[in-house]
């Protein structure tokens, strides 16, 4: 069971940042806002699809954690 999962986050059927739903449960993935793997508080954990994990790598654009709100 992944960290996240256990700390209680449940990933969501479409992307927090472009919206995109997703066909397969393998086309999202679970991201770390400030990029520690260990910090699984809800509020650091956002679901995106693999092609924005590949925008939010290439351009090191991040989220804010300030710009967060907690997943409901």
């Amino acid at each position: 069971m992944p960290r996240w999962e256990a700390a209680g986050y449940k990933k969501k059927p479409t992307c927090d940042r472009c919206g995109f739903k997703a066909r397969h449960h393998s086309q999202l993935l679970v991201f770390h806002v400030d990029g520690n793997l260990d910090n699984c508080e809800l509020r650091n954990l956002k679901t995106v699809c693999l092609n924005c994990v590949a925008d939010l790598h290439r351009y090191d654009s991040t989220w804010l954690p300030g710009d967060l709100e907690p997943d409901q």
